[in-house]
């Protein structure tokens, strides 16, 4: 007696979107003989098709499955989970307007004997299956999408720049990877940001925000969770690093406990701090560290070395500064407060050895307090020019005689 497949049911499951579109179909029948009596605990082959126009139209897809009815002939199997034959699943275009059929055959006993059961139009395509097709992916290259447009679905965006101004995305939104500027828009799913720099201004993400890397938030609402990225907890409002060798904050501001920190260059083992200045191309080009202090009283660099107790300061004297003369400049040991030397700021003459905490100010280009000038090597002494441009070195002789020897004036 021949064996046939006894269509009961067709069950289509509408899946609405996530992060991935469940790829399948939900199909149910009961095998019975040609006179109508049940298959029970019986292994049969299947075979469906999805054909497009007709039913006679092209295979757009076609698998097979191997299944044992139940003891009342009821068998549930997955269009689209099965071993394929022509093409993939996911490559039907449910979107492309035609109709589609599916074409139905069963071997009765397994194996590959297949028999036709029927073909059957599909009057309602998978709504899910149909909103994938339909989501909007952007070709590589720059994206404008400016003045208010709505897209009802899921918009994939393209490699390279996106500007989106002004508009709806109705469904998830999947950044691109390099910069995306997204400014006053309304994203009511979710929201994956691209690696590189994210610029959001003035934004409404309703669903979740998956931060990448490099990422900018100014002004915009996030209403549900925001997702940390590496090295990143989140409790509540609060932010924290949890890696390590990183910027770590403490009480007066951050530190880093990596050991050696670059800036603009690599960092260098045994510099704590190394900075790159790149060529500024001529004069009043840029400095590799501008130290600014908006300190009234001073701007201080100091230079300490525990292990000896010692303490050099480099030392601007402020505005409001009652100590020193507004502007002064020099460096000062901190450790004794004494000036090793210190300039005065109306006329740039130099102070030496003004060893008290407040110095007077140097009275000539060069003013030596406190000490002698020590000229200890033989044949040098102090150069001074006449009044007819000849140059004089004095130096003294053995008998402390004053020697005056003309010289060529030092270019």
């Amino acid at each position: 007696m021949k064996k046939l497949l006894t269509v009961i049911t067709i069950l289509f499951l509408c899946t609405f979107m996530n992060a991935q579109v469940p790829q399948g179909i939900n199909y149910q029948a009961v095998a019975r003989t040609a006179d109508g009596v049940i298959i029970p605990t019986q292994n049969i082959g299947v075979r469906f098709s999805i054909l497009d126009g007709s039913v006679t139209g092209t295979v757009l897809y076609s698998e097979t499955h191997t299944v044992i009815t139940n003891s009342y002939g009821l068998f549930t199997l997955a269009i689209g989970k099965g071993t394929p034959v022509i093409s993939t699943f996911p490559s039907i275009n449910w979107a492309s307007g035609t109709d589609k059929f599916l074409k139905v055959e069963i071997a009765p006993a397994g194996g590959s004997n297949y028999q036709l059961q029927g073909t059957t139009q599909l009057l309602s395509v998978p709504y899910a299956l149909y909103s994938e097709k339909t989501r909007l992916l952007a070709g590589n290259n720059t994206i404008n999408i400016t003045n208010g447009n709505t897209i009802t679905g899921n918009y994939q965006a393209a490699n390279n720049t996106i500007l989106l101004t002004g508009n709806t995305i109705a469904g998830n939104y999947q950044a691109a990877n390099n910069t995306v500027l997204l400014t006053g828009n309304t994203i009511a799913g979710n929201y994956q940001a691209a690696n590189n720099t994210i610029l959001l201004t003035g934004n409404t993400i309703a669903g979740n925000y998956q931060a990448g890397t490099g990422i900018n938030l100014t002004g915009n609402t996030i209403s549900h969770n925001l997702v940390a990225g590496t090295g990143i907890n989140i409790t509540g409002n609060t932010i924290t690093n949890t890696g390590t060798n990183q910027w770590v904050a403490d009480p007066a501001g951050i530190h880093n406990q990596s050991g050696n920190v670059g800036i603009r260059t690599n960092s260098v083992s045994g510099i704590a701090v190394t900075i790159l200045q790149e060529n500024s191309g001529g004069a009043g080009g840029k400095s590799a560290l501008d130290i600014l202090s908006e300190d009234p009283w001073q701007t201080v660099t100091r230079f300490r070395n525990i292990t000896v107790g010692q303490e050099y300061q480099f030392n601007l004297a402020g505005s409001a500064n009652i100590d020193h003369t507004p502007g002064s400049f020099g460096v000062f040991h901190g450790t004794t407060n004494g000036w090793l030397w210190h300039c005065n700021p109306a006329n740039d003459f130099l102070g030496i050895g003004a060893y008290t905490y407040k110095p007077p100010l140097p009275k000539s280009r060069l003013h030596v307090f406190n000490g002698d000038v020590n000229i200890d090597q033989i044949g040098s002494g102090i150069i001074m020019k006449s009044p007819n441009g000849q140059c004089w070195r004095v130096t003294i002789d053995n008998a402390g005689n004053l020697v005056r020897t003309a010289i060529t004036c030092p270019n």
